[in-house]
């Protein structure tokens, strides 16, 4: 029988270790464009793919979000926004305003709107001339941001049966638009690069979703692992390649499609050569760490067209600093927090075990959840949405994701 993907209090490795593929991936893109003095002469390097590290973040948070809130469903018959938001708060804030308060300090920001756009999430919509290399990465948090708001309440709303196809089809639309919008003459936002935008990103995610309601249940589980047989990830791995490197507003979709298949290919195949060797130690550490390295290494590895006075930005020497940076901020920032923010979210579970604001009725999903009785339906609350019997398990659910996009 293929296990639940995850397990209580304790991380897995393997997931870890696709986070260190997509960390390596950008560290190459960035260390190499060090050495090109135009964008010109860099567009034929290979490395230059290494951006799609990227989507490897976003499928993975997709994945793993939308996991992680279907087995609190299955276990207590309930979404704890309250808690889940305040876990998330704790993951994700702490280590991006150190980084922006050194980045203040040290004089780089290029404009107050850079400066709030990098703050309050929204610099994946800010024009490029009012903006620096430093933050530039900051787009991707700013998706992921936008994706948190918009997802684990939707899914709320509509209750697990009903969010399935909505995933699919929100998935398909915003691909569409991708396809749409690069057909126009003008764009709704010329002075944004098209892939910095929430609007032409979000499908990268929600196919995430809807994988992970494909493996919600050993049954379904077991279906996936016979449907994603080596040959047929090998293909899928291939096919993605393609994509990538023939990349197009239409191959882009399908970029988006395989990249949460073959992560999950991996997880119900532990047994595979590559499986184990994702759960490598130093893979498994770097992947730890990689939010933190994203969050810094973009204030180090500056490309060759930018001016970089400074010796700590040039190479080897900005690699270096890069792993110094992330991680003292993931052991004495990332790490810490994380742990106030899973104390914090229990003490909301002890404190408040139910209260009902708004119920909305979630047809046929309340039989969905193995903590139901027959004819219950589900409710909608500010602190927990559903049946509030064994609240207390959803503690223990740890949240396997890595925060940031990238």
């Amino acid at each position: 029988m293929i296990p639940p993907i995850t397990k209580a209090v304790k991380r897995i490795a393997l997931l870890d270790g696709w986070r260190a593929v997509a960390i390596m991936l950008v560290l190459a893109h960035h260390v190499v464009q060090g050495f090109y003095p135009t964008q010109d002469s860099y567009a034929g390097d290979i490395t230059r793919y290494g951006a799609f590290g990227v989507d490897i973040f976003f499928g993975l948070s997709g994945l793993l979000i939308t996991r992680l809130l279907l087995e609190e469903w299955n276990a207590t018959g309930s979404f704890h926004l309250q808690q889940f938001y305040v876990r998330r708060a704790f993951r994700i804030l702490p280590p991006v305003l150190v980084f922006l308060a050194v980045y203040s300090a040290a004089g780089l920001f290029k404009s107050t709107t850079e400066a709030v756009s990098s703050l309050l999430f929204f610099r994946n919509y800010v024009p490029s001339r009012l903006t620096g290399f430093g933050t530039g990465h900051l787009w991707s948090l700013a998706v992921e941001e936008h994706f948190y708001l918009i997802w684990p309440g939707l899914l709320a709303l509509l209750g697990p049966r009903r969010s399935r196809p909505m995933a699919a089809w929100l998935a398909l639309g915003f691909g569409l638009w991708r396809m749409i919008e690069s057909q126009l003459s003008t764009t709704l936002f010329p002075e944004v690069p098209a892939h910095f935008r929430t609007d032409l990103r979000l499908d990268a995610l929600l196919w995430g979703c809807l994988i992970a309601f494909l493996l919600n249940g050993a049954s379904e589980r077991e279906s996936f692992a016979r449907q994603t047989r080596w040959p047929f990830w090998l293909a899928a791995v291939a096919f993605a390649i393609l994509c990538v490197r023939y990349y197009s507003p239409a191959t882009s979709v399908g970029v988006a499609l395989l990249i949460p298949i073959i992560l999950a290919g991996t997880l119900v195949h532990p047994h595979w050569w590559i499986s184990r060797a994702l759960g490598w130690g130093p893979l498994a550490w770097l992947g730890r760490i990689s939010y933190s390295l994203y969050l810094w290494q973009e204030l180090f590895l500056t490309p060759g067209w930018e001016p970089a006075l400074q010796w700590w930005r040039h190479w080897p020497w900005n690699l270096l600093a890069s792993f110094a940076a992330a991680t003292s901020s993931y052991y004495l920032v990332e790490k810490p927090l994380i742990h106030t923010g899973r104390r914090l979210a229990a003490r909301l579970a002890e404190h408040f075990p139910a209260g009902v604001d708004l119920q909305i009725q979630h047809c046929g999903d309340y039989a969905e959840s193995s903590s139901h009785q027959k004819g219950h339906v589900p409710a909608v609350a500010g602190r927990g949405i559903g049946n509030h019997r064994r609240r207390d398990r959803s503690a223990n659910i740890t949240e396997h994701v890595h925060d940031g996009g990238d």
